[in-house]
């Protein structure tokens, strides 16, 4: 087994495949790495792209590779994939909420670590709190309470970090947890 092979087996195994999506004979998947990475594998012909420096057959894309063997992927139809996978897995993730918080949630906890300007963690928050209003989760709303008081030591002077507070704690009348 090579190298690359192992490691993305290794990825998948540490649950660092957010997503993958089938389309037809293409994957498309996001793998949480050094960076976010995006991957697009051919089915049939096995030829790849990685957005990482190695560009292709790379560990990413063998944990793609493994997540669909091991049936961890989402079919879909819509032509939008080849535009932008990512908003092909919005749509599923606001489709099916109970999937969708442990999307976001895997993706907050890796920016939370990775994301110097709070920017991409503040674009999740939002993305989570439009999930909480769509089906609230006392799970869910814990383990963003846990997340944001992180966020808040980082970046508690931001008016963002005031403005995010606000809209957690209009949720706090669902909830039975104490803040």
């Amino acid at each position: 087994m090579n190298n690359a092979k192992k490691k993305g087996e290794q990825y998948f195994k540490k649950g660092k495949v957010l997503w993958v999506l089938r389309y037809g004979d293409r994957l498309y998947g996001k793998v949480l790495g050094t960076y976010p990475y995006y991957v697009e594998v051919g089915i049939k012909s096995g030829k790849s792209r990685c957005t990482c420096p190695i560009g292709k057959d790379c560990k990413h894309v063998f944990a793609v590779l493994e997540a669909f063997e091991n049936g961890r992927y989402f079919e879909t139809s819509s032509h939008l994939v080849e535009l932008s996978p990512q908003a092909v897995a919005d749509e599923i993730i606001f489709e099916n909420p109970g999937i969708g918080r442990s999307i976001i949630l895997k993706e907050l906890v890796y920016y939370m670590n990775h994301d110097e300007s709070g920017s991409e963690a503040a674009r999740l928050f939002r993305k989570a709190l439009a999930l909480l209003k769509m089906e609230f989760s006392e799970e869910f709303y814990e383990s963003l309470l846990i997340q944001f008081g992180e966020f808040k030591k980082v970046f508690y002077d931001y008016e963002l970090t005031e403005e995010l507070e606000r809209e957690l704690m209009e949720f706090k009348r669902f909830s039975k947890c104490s803040i």
